[in-house]
C-alpha cells in the first residue's frame, strides 16, 4: 500500500513535470513568435515587395507621382517671357505656395520615379545574370 506521504510527493512530481513542461512550451511559442514576426516583417518590407513584384512598383511609383504632381500643381502657368506684351504683378502668396509645392511635388515625383527604376533595373539585371554569376554573390 501506498503512503500518504508516496502520493504526496507523486503529486508535486508531476506538478513540477507540469510546470517544466508548460515552461518548455512557453520558449517554445516565443521562439515561433520571434521568427514569424522576422518573417512578416521580412516580407512586407519595401524591398522585397519591390523585388517580386518590380512593374507594379514602378507603375505604382509613377502614378502616385503623376496624382502628387497634378494635385499640388496643377497646371503649371506661361512665363511671362512668352508674352512680352503683359506687365508681370507680383503673385499673391498662395500662389507661391502652390508653385512651391508644384516643385516638391515634381522633385518627390522624380525621386520615386529614379528610386522604382533603380529597384528595377537592379531586379532585372538579376533576372538575366548568368546562373554562375549569380552563386559567385
Amino acid at each position: 500500500m501506498t503512503t500518504k506521504n508516496d502520493s504526496l510527493h507523486s503529486i508535486h512530481a508531476r506538478i513540477e513535470e507540469l510546470q517544466n513542461t508548460i515552461a518548455e512550451k512557453e520558449k517554445q511559442i516565443k521562439a515561433r513568435t520571434r521568427h514569424l514576426k522576422e518573417d512578416i516583417a521580412e516580407e512586407l518590407s519595401p524591398e522585397e515587395i519591390i523585388r517580386k513584384h518590380p512593374f507594379l512598383a514602378a507603375g505604382t511609383t509613377f502614378t502616385a507621382g503623376l496624382i502628387l504632381t497634378k494635385t499640388i500643381g496643377g497646371r503649371k502657368k506661361r512665363s511671362p517671357v512668352d508674352k512680352p506684351e503683359t506687365k508681370v504683378l507680383p503673385q499673391p502668396v498662395s500662389s507661391q505656395r502652390k508653385s512651391v509645392l508644384y516643385t516638391v511635388g515634381l522633385d518627390v515625383f522624380h525621386s520615386l520615379k529614379d528610386i522604382g527604376f533603380g529597384y528595377l533595373q537592379q531586379y532585372l539585371e538579376n533576372k538575366f545574370r548568368k546562373p554562375e554569376q549569380s552563386e559567385k554573390h
